[in-house]
């Protein structure tokens, strides 16, 4: 069973967001109108899911941290704020630079984090001393306790040009099954409606991108719920490089067999 809980960020003089973290306030969904009264005393709102020992909060496009027993990064990027807890783990799914953002790396990892990409993103990655394991999509294997599946993630009619897709499949690129404390997490990376996704096996929580162009779109997402087999949908890649928050309540509306939570 998962539960929700809000934290407070404050604006600056300037109205920019995210520059001082305030302690985090947890309060009950009962309280929401009261924290949203907040919005008008220069503060900005997050919503975090609580989900057994977990915490699970989603930044920037598709920034995913999942903090439990050991702190889990996806697909960093533009992380703007300070004091983020450093991660143990960063997996990263494809090389494009809004996924594999060495700048942004710099700001989570520690000496003994590791970083866990395809090969694809190699170049990228050499800049950092830090261990990586390299996976292609159907390896598997364990790190720190988490044990990892990657899983395929491309597109099957998202084109940068006639013939060309965005996400190739020979390209490599990954989604992530993993397990941590116990829960499931399956994380979509890049990738339409595919086919494989129907091999997936059950987990507790899936991410899935929603904003078109470049992965599935919000109907294409829905779609997808009714074979990947989750108690609960998140969806992100929006609200950075292209989409914004009415793709996640698009596919909020379209979801009827599981819960979905837009965690902004």
């Amino acid at each position: 069973m998962a539960s929700y809980s809000y934290f407070i960020i404050s604006l600056n003089p300037l109205g920019r967001k995210k520059t001082f973290i305030y302690p985090r306030v947890f309060l009950t969904a009962g309280n929401l109108d009261k924290i949203r009264d907040a919005r008008y005393h220069n503060v900005y709102i997050f919503t975090m899911i609580k989900y057994q020992n977990l915490v699970i909060e989603k930044f920037n496009h598709d920034t995913i941290m999942v903090k439990g027993d050991k702190v889990i990064y996806f697909d960093p990027f533009q992380i703007n704020m300070i004091n983020m807890p450093r991660a143990d783990i960063v997996f990263i799914t494809h090389h494009h630079q809004d996924h594999c953002s060495a700048d942004d790396l710099e700001k989570i990892i520690k000496n003994d984090t590791w970083l866990v990409a395809p090969p694809s993103c190699g170049p990228i990655l050499s800049r950092f001393q830090q261990d990586k394991q390299w996976l292609k999509p159907g390896e598997s294997g364990e790190l720190v306790g988490v044990k990892i599946d990657a899983v395929p993630a491309y597109n099957i009619d998202k084109f940068r040009s006639p013939g060309q897709l965005f996400h190739p499949k020979e390209e490599g690129g990954l989604g992530y099954v993993i397990e941590i404390d116990g829960v499931k997490l399956y994380f979509a990376g890049d990738t339409d409606n595919i086919a494989e996704l129907k091999e997936l096996e059950p987990v507790d929580i899936a991410f899935l991108p929603v904003s078109g162009t470049y992965v599935m779109t919000a109907k294409e997402a829905a779609d997808a719920t009714e074979v990947i087999r989750s108690d609960i949908f998140i969806p992100m890649h929006y609200g950075a490089i292209v989409g914004d928050k009415s793709q996640a309540e698009q596919f909020q509306s379209m979801v009827k067999n599981a819960e979905v939570r837009i965690l902004d």
